[in-house]
C-alpha cells in the first residue's frame, strides 16, 4: 500500500485530468477526485476509466470540497494537485523516495502555462506552495477562495525538488472567464466575513496590480504573455471591487 492519497478537486477538466491522475498513479493507488456536481464534460468518465475514486459533490467552496476529498483518502499523507497540475519525472522520483515527517509539511514548485509557453516571470515563479501533508496535524482553511493550510501545530516546511506542471489558462479567453469568476468569489468572501478592501486598496489596488506584475515582478521579460497577465491581474483586481460594491448594494 503506498505511504501517500492523492485528491484533487475537479469541474470541467477533461483536457488535464488524465495527465493528472496519471501522475498521482506513479505514486499511489487511491486517487480521489471530489468532482463538483455542476460538472458537464467527460472529466468523471476519464477520471473512472484510469482507477481514480470519484465523488460528485455540490460546490461548497474549494477548501469544504477538498477537506471532504482528504476525509475519503486510505492514508494520511495527502498529495493534493489541483486537476489541471502534473507532477513532473524529477519530482516524482524525489517523491518516491522522501522520508516522511509528520511535523513537516512539503512545498513543491509551480510553474503554470500560458497556452503553452511556461511563465517564468511576472511574481509567478518560483511558486513554492505546499502540496503535501499530514491530515493529522494540518486541514484546508474555511476560505470560499484563495484557500490555505492551517495547523495548530508547529511545522517545518521542507522543498522536495522538481516540478509541478500547471497548466492553468488555454488562451486570454480562458483566462478572463477564470479571473472572472475569482473576482466573483473574493468579493463574496469579503461580504461573507465582514471584511472590506481598504480606501486605497479600492483607488490603486488595480493599477499597482499591474505595475507590480509587469515592472517589478518582471513580467515584461515574458514578452506579449507577461503584458496579457499584467492586464488582465489589472481587470481582475478592478472587477473584485466592483461586484464587492455591487453586493454591497443590495
Amino acid at each position: 500500500m503506498s505511504k501517500y492519497s492523492g485528491v484533487v478537486i475537479a469541474k470541467n477538466n477533461e483536457s488535464t485530468i488524465g495527465l493528472c491522475v496519471k501522475s498521482l498513479l506513479e505514486l499511489t493507488d487511491d486517487v480521489i477526485v471530489v468532482l463538483d456536481d455542476a460538472s458537464t464534460d467527460k472529466t468523471e468518465s476519464i477520471a473512472l476509466d484510469l482507477g481514480a475514486k470519484v465523488f460528485k459533490k455540490k460546490w461548497e467552496g474549494y477548501s469544504a470540497n477538498k477537506n471532504f476529498g482528504v476525509d475519503k483518502a486510505g492514508n494520511d499523507w495527502i498529495l493534493c494537485p489541483d486537476a489541471d497540475e502534473v507532477l513532473d519525472n524529477v519530482l516524482i522520483k524525489n517523491l518516491k523516495t522522501l522520508k516522511l515527517q509528520v511535523d513537516h509539511v512539503y512545498e513543491l514548485n509551480i510553474l503554470t502555462f500560458f497556452g503553452k509557453i511556461p511563465v517564468k516571470h511576472c511574481g509567478w515563479f518560483p511558486d513554492w506552495n505546499i502540496r503535501l501533508f499530514n491530515r493529522n496535524v494540518m486541514k484546508w482553511n474555511n476560505n470560499f477562495v484563495h484557500e490555505q493550510l492551517i495547523s495548530d501545530k508547529k511545522l517545518t516546511k521542507t522543498k522536495v525538488n522538481g516540478l509541478v506542471l500547471h497548466y492553468s489558462f488555454q488562451n486570454e479567453g480562458h483566462m478572463k472567464a477564470k479571473f472572472e469568476e475569482y473576482a466573483q468569489l473574493r468579493a463574496n468572501e469579503w461580504i461573507k466575513s465582514g471584511k472590506s478592501p481598504s480606501i486605497i486598496k479600492q483607488w490603486f489596488g488595480p493599477a499597482f496590480r499591474f505595475i507590480r506584475t509587469y515592472i517589478l515582478k518582471l513580467g515584461i521579460l515574458d514578452g506579449a504573455t507577461g503584458f496579457i497577465i499584467a492586464k488582465n491581474e489589472y481587470i481582475l483586481k478592478k472587477n473584485e471591487i466592483k461586484y464587492w460594491r455591487q453586493m454591497i448594494r443590495k
